[in-house]
């Protein structure tokens, strides 16, 4: 069956996937999904795929673990049940146009363990994004003019090192007539990697964030804070806004195709006191700041 990004309609994905499945002898009945999905009725996938039964977040989400999505698949199943589900014109048109901008996020590359050279500093990110939105070629003037393009500046040798490494780990390749592109639209590292690289690179964007309050002008950045008072349960909640956020961010950094300029986007958060689980009431404290 052709590709979940190629539907805009999860029903007649469904449809496709239950009749390939079958057609292979694998189960796939009412009562399958309905012993898969925790639900009593068999007559669940009926009525979802007549219309008469609409998917909240949660059962879409049930859905793509039972059909093996993967990350970006499941991002697109959850947009593509918004898509057909919304009523009102320009919630249609925002799902749609979040559904664009996964199709194009299709390719996104994972960085494996011997690629983490990449976290090794933290312009080599930088420098990627700005082969993606410019032509540069292996010319000494190009590499003095990538240089020049990376904020706080770096070296031409700098520059040159990093376009042989990214060519090394294979995230940039040269065309026919020389210039540079990007092998994939988007890279991450997944949302549970444990390495020394990414844990440094993190730590110097994080630097970098604290450098840019005196570097960059306020309109040219946004730096918020929030602290709150939570339980173990909303942190979890809390952090998980936040992996959608991340993930938001990148889908509309992907559909831009008037990308001029490398933004680094930083989203964090951690604990200020320990945990005490002694009730206090109902006593609650949230302060926020933005700059």
């Amino acid at each position: 069956m052709k590709p979940l990004t190629n539907y805009t309609d999860f029903r007649a994905y469904l449809k496709d996937w239950i009749d390939e499945r079958k057609s292979m002898g694998l189960p796939g009945s009412n009562r399958w999904f309905a012993m898969k999905m925790g639900i009593n009725s068999t007559s669940w996938l009926t009525s979802v795929a007549k219309g008469s039964k609409g998917l909240s977040k949660a059962t879409a989400n049930k859905l793509s673990e039972i059909l093996r999505h993967s990350p970006i698949e499941a991002r697109y199943f959850e947009a593509l049940v918004n898509f057909n589900q919304a009523r009102a014109i320009n919630e249609r048109n925002n799902y749609y146009q979040e559904l664009i901008a996964l199709q194009k996020l299709k390719d996104v590359h994972t960085v494996k363990a011997n690629q983490y050279d990449l976290y090794s500093t933290w312009y080599n990110s930088a420098v990627r994004s700005l082969i993606g939105m410019h032509a540069f070629k292996d010319a000494a003037g190009d590499y003095e003019r990538l240089a020049g393009m990376v904020s706080p500046p770096i070296t031409a040798s700098q520059a040159r090192k990093s376009v042989q490494l990214l060519e090394k780990l294979g995230l940039i390749k040269a065309t026919e007539n020389g210039t540079f592109e990007l092998t994939s639209s988007a890279i991450t590292t997944g949302e549970n990697i444990r390495s020394l690289a990414v844990a440094n690179f993190q730590q110097e964007t994080m630097r970098l964030a604290q450098e840019a309050m005196d570097r960059c002008p306020r309109d040219e950045r946004y730096i918020g804070t929030a602290t709150v008072g939570v339980s173990e349960t909303a942190f979890g909640r809390i952090k998980q806004v936040l992996i959608d956020t991340s993930n938001k961010i990148a889908e509309i950094a992907n559909a831009d195709a008037d990308a001029d300029r490398v933004y680094q986007v930083n989203l964090q958060a951690f604990p200020l006191s320990k945990a005490n689980k002694i009730i206090r009431g109902n006593a609650q404290s949230t302060e926020k700041t933005n700059r």
